[in-house]
Parts: structure tokens; sequence; C-alpha cells
């Protein structure tokens, strides 16, 4: 569990399953007890004190930086197992003089009759310690039965969650698109929609780098590139995305090709598109209940742009380069291309369609969508012409600009298309 902090080490973010651990039902009541001075964390390099409500506890925690644009802030990641509750001292809790103490229930005017034992009480003593043995040997097999069992349980239900995650992110259709609410996530890491995707690329960009270290021998390089990148996807709230590092981390040598492979795939499928879509969607739709005569209605009708008669402009990509720079299979690279030109289709057509309605702001956004993931795949001549879409301020240029992106987009096309018949 984790929550940032900025340079005045004010927390930024926090993490909900650690609300949840602190009993706190809200993001807007945590912050609410900050301010309030109910509830402190307290940094330093043991690990972190946090106090709710005068109750404090300690625990271990790990600091680090973060890069970004939102200035200089780290992650503190907490191990909520290490918690040591802080009471009062030995001395406070025992500062009471023993003669105002009922030790066992004994008053201090009943005289204590101290004898010796008898046979009599010798025999019974021990039979009374036969019987109390005779019940622990019945109690505690079965106690330790149940535990076993509780712990078997657990086990399960975790693998059972594995193969759920895997067979999610490895369903029949592998090429859909695993949908992110960009602007829920956004408002909760106090970031816009537009850094948030800036976020999401450069996260892309980082895990391709350590593609290397993933399936490295070296443990402590490993571990230190799932450790990144497990906090990174944790703060950007990505699905399944967590889930599968975890199976890397705990994978046999046999076994983690298949979940690396995994991974790079889910994130091949990430997209914001969808909630942003649908946000633009709510935003246009007004209904004004007014009479019929005073309702003005004003919309802007374009041609539609033509890519029919659009040739191709070649330029060369290589997959082979594209995966040395990449540090990835080829065949991997080349899959995420299919990936690519299949969610090109898609977003190119709405792209036409927002155009057609005078939404500028809806192509531009589809722009820095399909470049992100172009410039990801190192398809560079490609990203530059939508890079141009994205920064594009009159929508007079649409049309010339679109056209231009699609021709290289048709060469890259009939490219992977000859490509795949080999």
């Amino acid at each position: 569990m984790y929550y940032i902090i900025n340079q005045n080490d004010q927390i930024v973010a926090i993490d909900p399953q650690l609300l949840t651990q602190l009993d706190i039902p809200s993001a807007d009541e945590f912050y609410k007890k900050v301010a309030l001075n109910e509830i402190t964390f307290e940094l330093d390099n043991e690990g972190v004190r946090i106090t709710v409500d005068g109750k404090a506890s300690r625990y271990t925690a790990k600091t680090s930086p973060l890069d970004g644009m939102l200035g200089d802030i780290r992650l503190v990641d907490i191990d909520m197992f290490s918690a040591q509750e802080e009471t009062a001292s030995i001395e406070e809790e025992t500062s009471l003089s023993l003669d105002d103490v009922d030790l066992f229930g004994i008053k201090e005017e009943e005289e204590i009759d101290i004898h010796t034992p008898s046979p009599k009480d010798t025999k019974e003593t021990a039979s009374v310690s036969t019987e109390e043995d005779d019940l622990f040997e019945l109690i505690l097999p079965t106690d330790a039965d149940n535990a076993i069992a509780e712990i078997e349980e657990v086990k399960t239900e975790t693998n059972k969650k594995e193969s759920q995650t895997l067979s999610a992110v490895s369903s029949n259709d592998e090429t859909a698109p695993i949908y992110i609410d960009v602007a829920n996530i956004s408002e909760k890491i106090g970031i816009s929609t537009d850094d948030y995707n800036l976020f999401l690329n450069e996260y892309i960009d980082t895990a391709l780098t350590f593609e290397q270290a993933l399936q490295s021998n070296d443990e402590k390089e490993k571990e230190e590139a799932l450790h990144t990148l497990s906090h990174l996807s944790n703060v950007l709230h990505l699905p399944y995305v967590g889930e599968i590092l975890e199976q890397i981390k705990n994978a046999s040598p046999s076994e983690r090709e298949q979940a690396i492979t995994s991974f790079f795939t889910t994130l091949g499928r990430l997209t914001t598109s969808h909630f942003e879509e649908e946000q633009t969607s709510s935003e246009e739709t007004v209904h004004i209940d007014l009479p019929q005569e005073e309702v003005t209605v004003s919309e802007t009708h374009r041609a539609p742009i033509d890519l029919s008669d659009v040739k191709p402009i070649h330029f060369d990509f290589q997959l082979e380069e594209a995966a040395k720079d990449l540090s990835l299979p080829v065949e991997l690279i080349e899959e995420f291309v299919h990936d690519f030109i299949t969610q090109a289709h898609e977003e190119t057509e709405k792209m036409l369609a927002a155009y057609e309605k005078g939404d500028l702001e809806t192509v531009q956004k589809i722009g820095h969508l399909l470049k992100g993931t172009s410039s990801n795949l190192r398809i560079n001549p490609l990203s530059d012409t939508l890079y141009e879409i994205q920064f594009n301020e009159d929508i007079d240029r649409v049309p010339e600009l679109v056209k231009n992106y699609w021709a290289h987009f048709l060469s890259l096309e009939k490219q992977i298309e000859l490509i795949s018949k080999k």
C-alpha cells in the first residue's frame, strides 16, 4: 500500500486500500481529517508513524522518487504487515502500588492459608493435570488442522484469482481494448486527463526499456524493475497490470516468458479513448425544455473527408529494427503493430466524424492517442503526421493533415500485410 507526497511532504495521492486499512471511507474524509490534525503521517529513516484519532502505529516503509510533470514527488510504499502499535511505557502501566491491586481476587484483609500439599492434594492435582493434558491433545490437532485448511483455502483462492487474471487478459479476443476510466482516475490522483495520457505513454516507454531486466537471471535487477513498474501501475490504477507483474515475480523460469508476453500484450490493449469519447458525448448532449420558437440550434456541418482516393506515401519501417530498439521479440512487435492497425481504423472513423461536426478538440485527442502508440512502436514517420494533427489549431487544415496521415498509414498497412504473407 502506498501514498504520494510532494516536496513539502504533503500527501497528494493515497491508495484506496490504505484508506480501507485505516478505516477511512473516502479521500474527502481523509483530507478533512488531515486538515483537522486527526490523522498524521510522520516519515523518517526508520519508516512511517501513522496516528489516527490519537492511536499511533509504526510501519516499515520504502520511499521512491517519481519522475513526471508533478514536480518533486515521492512514493512511500508501506508494509502494512509490519504494524507496531505504540502504547504507554511499562513504567506508566505499572505505576500503581501493589498494595492497591487486588491480585487474583484476594483482598488485603483476607488471610492466606499456606500449607504443604497432602498426598491426597497431590493426587488430585495430578489428576487434573492429566485431564488438561488429554484435553490439549484433543484440541490442538483439530486447531492445527483448521489452520492448515484455512491456509490451503487462501492459497487456492489466490491461485484462482491469478488464473482469472490470466484468463481475462488472454481471452479469445486478445486484441480487444482494455478501457481506462481516465476522468475518474485523473480526478483521484489530482492531475488532468491530458497529463494522465502523457504519464500512461511514459509508463509504456519505461516498461519497454525494462524488458531485458524482467527476463534477467539477476534477481536484484529483476526485482528493481518489477518494483518500479508495479508501483507506477498502482499510481496510474492500471487494470490487470499489477496482478500480471506479481505473476512475473513468482513465476518459474519456464513460466516467466509467457507472463512477460502477457504483460506487454496487456499494455498494448490499454486505452482511454472510450471514456474520453463518452465524456465528450455527455458534455455535448444538452436538452433544454423550451418552446420550439425560442430554441435556436446552431451546428457546424462540414463536408466529409474522402480518403478513398488517397495514395500511399512510402516510408521504410523494419520490424527487426523496432524490435532491437525496444529489446523485444520481433513476433511481439508484429502483434502490437497489427493491434495498432485495427485501432487506427476505428479511431480514424471517429476522427472523421468529429471533423464533420466541427469538433477540433476530439480530432486533436484522437491524433494524440494514435501518435503515442505509433511512437511507442517506433513508427516515426507516421507518428510525425499524427503529431501535426494533435497540435493543429486550424480546423480548415484538418482534411490536408488527415490525408497526409492516412497516406503514411496505408504504406504501413501494406508493408505489414506483405510481411504477414511471407
